[in-house]
């Protein structure tokens, strides 16, 4: 009987799930298509093909970022439906304990992991580089955000939160410059540059701080109104296709974060890609005791499954400010990947061990 019910559950869980898939899936594109809705106007008849074309590059993608949060909800609605129908219930009458019950739902948890990762390092990086040169040559705006590129020439590696190319104008710059060996050399955080007529850098509101080749800080910190940076990063060489990084696989992170250690960025990705295979399971360990396992915290369900929602939300909020953290330096980045998956991860098996089981 006991393998009955599991086959039960998974025959339950599984349509919801790809329901929820596609579901979800499908408001991130109208809510994202909306967004870009001037572009697809300003392309007449081959709006349906680009359209068509761009968001299926970004399925994959889509389903990588909210793999964790559609795997939450589905089980959330299964519960919801055998509570409602009191089968939950039933299954403890004859024997049957919650963590029993919930283990099928962990086991197909499982397998689906092993896909989000297949999908996560096989598929996307595949189709990274078109999706690239989609989403700049189709959605080309004004100004390009998040930019990320090396000067190899002058060894420089530039971190640019916002460029107009027309213009030619940088916002929030920080570069790393680098001595042979690969030790930083100096670092720079300018407020603004712009691009002169003498084919250099002016920067402006400059913090400069020197290093020896051993990579020690060389007092004192340098402030300057203005800064002439020689490179070669003309505002056409930073707009370039870049390929993101959140979309190379875990090995050409490996490469990059080798590559570049003093870049804190890498090493964030890099660790929050180890990290990440686990948010699923820790979701599950929050979301289950509370539609589940508290029924006196509310005798709505819909109630419950909306808490379990928020702390998934908050969850991801606090994955983003750490990983920002760990960006700027003031975090380190295996604390920055590794706090929420801790902090959320302790939580959740404090909730699931208090379950009425």
């Amino acid at each position: 009987m006991i393998y009955k019910i599991d086959k039960y559950i998974v025959k339950a869980f599984v349509p919801s799930f790809i329901v929820c898939m596609f579901a979800i899936c499908g408001i991130y594109i109208v809510v994202d298509a909306i967004q870009k809705i001037d572009d697809f106007i300003e392309m007449g008849v081959k709006s349906f093909t680009m359209s068509a074309h761009y968001y299926g590059l970004m399925v994959p993608v889509f389903i990588a970022q909210l793999f964790p949060a559609i795997t939450l909800i589905s089980v959330s609605l299964v519960l919801v439906r055998f509570v409602k129908n009191n089968e939950i219930l039933a299954m403890q009458v004859a024997g049957i304990n919650l963590y029993r019950i919930m283990l099928p739902i962990f086991i197909v948890s499982v397998f689906l992991s092993l896909l989000a990762v297949i999908n996560q390092e096989l598929i996307i990086p595949k189709l990274a580089e078109e999706l690239e040169k989609v989403e700049q040559t189709t959605f080309e705006e004004k100004e390009q955000y998040s930019i990320l590129i090396e000067d190899e020439e002058n060894r420089m590696l530039f971190s640019v939160w916002a460029l107009n190319v027309s213009e030619g104008i940088l916002k929030s710059v920080y570069i790393i410059g680098k001595y042979e060996n690969g030790k930083k050399k100096f670092t720079i955080r300018a407020e603004r540059g712009k691009w002169t007529d003498d084919n250099n850098w002016l920067l402006f509101n400059v913090v400069k701080r020197n290093y020896d080749e051993s990579g020690h800080w060389v007092a004192p910190t340098l402030q300057m109104d203005n800064y002439l940076l020689e490179t070669t990063l003309s505002p056409a060489e930073l707009s370039k296709v870049d390929i993101n990084a959140s979309l190379k696989s875990f090995k050409e992170l490996r490469e990059l974060r080798n590559k570049e250690p003093e870049n804190d960025r890498y090493s964030v990705m890099y660790h929050t890609r180890v990290a990440y295979p686990l948010t699923n399971f820790i979701l599950l360990f929050l979301g289950i005791p509370v539609v589940l396992g508290f029924e006196r915290m509310s005798k709505n369900i819909f109630l419950r499954v909306g808490i379990s929602v928020l702390i998934c939300c908050a969850f991801f909020v606090l994955a983003y400010i750490c990983a920002n953290l760990g960006n700027m330096g003031i975090l380190q980045p295996v604390l920055a990947a590794w706090i929420p998956v801790i902090v959320f991860g302790c939580l959740g098996l404090i909730l699931f061990d208090g379950m009425r089981i």
